[in-house]
């Protein structure tokens, strides 16, 4: 693997003028793009006005650099013989109420900073623009445009002569944080995988993607928010910003291996260890030697009832995880259930003692709650209100489950003693987690994501979470795991009440006959016709391929299931699989038809 100190995503002009600026400290940098060229996509769509700085808001960060950001772009277009103009602009009024309004917008420019403006009269006005039709008008001198390629080719230039370099045809596929920095999976005509110290997105438009495309998990909210934390989880172990990959099978591993990972956390300076505990493990005691001081609890379903004799032994397992830590011994921080209000689980786990219990939700009624909520296809943003203050939330990962997420990780983070601004902090660089309902993005005009969603009801919940931001059809592939009851009819039902086209493939069938599986599903589909509306397709790498096949302009497909693992349980063994590489195959192959 190569190493390189700084990467840059992005060679538009952001991009470039942050490698320039690296490279002339002296640092080493390659600017990743993955079109064929410079200031292809984003930067080739810009005004080329050269802005004075007039209307932003008095004291912002972008009125100042706006300033002083003008100037220095005329003196580097003068020193670089950059083709540019000072042509200056004309603001006009047509009526009294206008002109009046002239006087305001020139006093808000001078609280920027901006101190050219000049107030003309009709007659002045029409001095330097004869056909203009106005009663009065404001001048600014400093306005003016720019060859924004000219600008961007001199800034190549001057990064490549201090030393960075320039990859073309280089897509970031995925990366992840690591203990020193970043580990990236370059795609392209070279595939490549490259670490580095420093990471700057500066992927314009595909800036949104390209962060989520970088694993970060759940407790890099605590270590955002400045905590040292380490995680164990269904997806991976990390210990002091290092992960490697959870491939034991289990969401919790046992009771031996729970404390050698924890005692690696130690010995590595971790102040906090989240430890995703399922009911399995509860039940049979591999978290009983661990003393928890928080117990955060999302939402509980109606899985594994293979394994719990009725959801109400389920709910009761799941519960054992806040009589440990209302036992635990104490180490100064006050015992706390952090409970979703939303939830059917609520009552019962709220009759739990414990010292402290929070509870979170969408609506006023929770201790945690958002106000102001305002959620797009890529994220939300709202004012996170608690019992110990209020902040401002900007979550960069699309569903309403993320909203939820962030409020119960809030919760945890808050017990602990996080101040509540670090927390909003935390939130804000939580990128999402690997494999649930993470983007795959390759420039295609369709949308694709992969789920680890494997039970009907988990399935009826990322589809639903996708429809509303679906303009065209929602495609759905997905199997029924014969590692466990996930209601095999029941995702059929899902997939035909939620899905406007489906695949039934094949999902860790183990020992089973996957054909058999696949008609198990199929019993639970109603009023949707085979060929039509649905296909049965048990190889899943032709799955995938049929959907990337029929997927249309707007059209959203979800590939459900395998979401982070990395095999495919046959009956022969455990084979070699990556869902987001056979995703990103297909998606290559259609756009080479293009």
């Amino acid at each position: 693997m190569d190493r390189v100190d700084c990467v840059v995503i992005g060679a538009g002009v952001i991009g470039l003028a942050v490698a320039r600026q690296l490279a002339r400290a002296g640092r080493e940098v390659i600017v990743l793009e993955a079109a064929e060229g410079i200031g292809t996509v984003t930067s080739s769509r810009n005004s080329e006005v050269i802005h004075a700085g007039i209307y932003y808001k008095a004291g912002s960060l972008m009125a100042r650099m706006c300033v002083q950001g003008k100037h220095a772009l005329y003196a580097y277009c003068r020193d670089h013989g950059i083709p540019h103009r000072n042509c200056g602009k004309l603001i006009v009024a047509t009526s009294g109420t206008e002109t009046a309004k002239l006087q305001s917008i020139k006093a808000h420019a001078e609280a920027n900073g901006v101190d050219d403006l000049r107030t003309l009269s009709g007659d002045e006005a029409r001095a330097l623009e004869p056909a203009l039709n106005c009663d009065a008008a404001l001048l600014s001198p400093s306005t003016g445009i720019v060859d924004s390629h000219a600008f961007m080719l001199a800034l190549r230039g001057d990064a490549e002569t201090a030393g960075a370099a320039c990859a073309f045809h280089a897509p970031l596929l995925r990366g992840k944080v690591t203990a020193g920095g970043f580990e990236l999976d370059v795609g392209g005509e070279a595939p490549m995988t490259l670490a580095c110290s420093l990471l700057v997105n500066a992927a314009g438009l595909n800036a949104s993607a390209v962060a989520r495309s970088i694993n970060v998990n759940f407790a890099n909210v605590l270590q955002a928010s400045g905590v040292m934390a380490g995680a164990m989880s269904t997806v991976s172990f990390t210990v002091g910003g290092r992960e490697t990959d959870n491939q034991s099978g289990q969401t919790t591993i046992e009771a031996t291996e729970v404390q050698a990972w924890l005692a690696r956390m130690v010995e590595a300076g971790v102040d906090y260890a989240v430890i995703e505990t399922t009911s399995h493990a509860l039940v049979q005691e591999r978290v009983r030697a661990t003393e928890f001081d928080v117990a955060g609890f999302t939402n509980v379903g109606h899985d594994h009832l293979d394994y719990h004799p009725s959801w109400d032994a389920y709910l009761d397992a799941k519960a054992r995880l806040i009589d440990l830590a209302a036992g635990s011994p104490d180490k100064g921080i006050e015992k706390t259930a952090v409970l979703n209000r939303d939830d059917l689980s609520y009552d019962r786990l709220s009759s739990r003692p414990i010292a402290r219990r929070w509870s979170y939700g969408l609506t006023t009624a929770a201790d945690l709650h958002p106000l102001d909520l305002r959620v797009t296809g890529t994220g939300s943003q709202f004012r996170l209100m608690t019992p110990v203050g209020e902040t401002d939330v900007n979550l960069h990962v699309p569903a309403r489950f993320n909203i939820y997420n962030a409020l119960c990780a809030a919760g945890v983070c808050l017990a602990l003693g996080v101040p509540i601004d670090a927390v909003g902090t935390g939130l804000a660089g939580f990128e999402g987690v690997r494999g649930r309902l993470e983007p795959v993005d390759l420039g295609q005009d369709f949308r694709v994501f992969i789920d680890f969603a494997h039970s009907a009801g988990a399935l009826a919940s990322a589809l639903a979470e996708l429809r509303p931001f679906t303009p065209g059809r929602l495609i759905v592939v997905f199997g029924s795991t014969a590692r466990s009851d996930h209601d095999r009819p029941g995702m059929g039902r899902a997939a035909a009440e939620f899905a406007d086209f489906f695949i039934i493939t094949t999902d860790d069938p183990l020992q089973q006959d996957p054909v058999e599986i696949a008609r198990d599903v199929q019993e639970g589909v109603e009023g949707k016709a085979p060929g039509l509306d649905y296909e049965i397709v048990i190889d899943r790498r032709a799955a995938i391929r049929r959907a990337i096949e029929l997927a249309r302009p707007g059209d959203c497909v979800l590939l459900a299931g395998k979401g982070h693992e990395r095999t495919m349980r046959m009956a022969s063994g455990s084979e070699p699989w990556d869902e987001r590489a056979e995703a990103e195959a297909a998606i290559n192959e259609r756009l080479a038809l293009r």
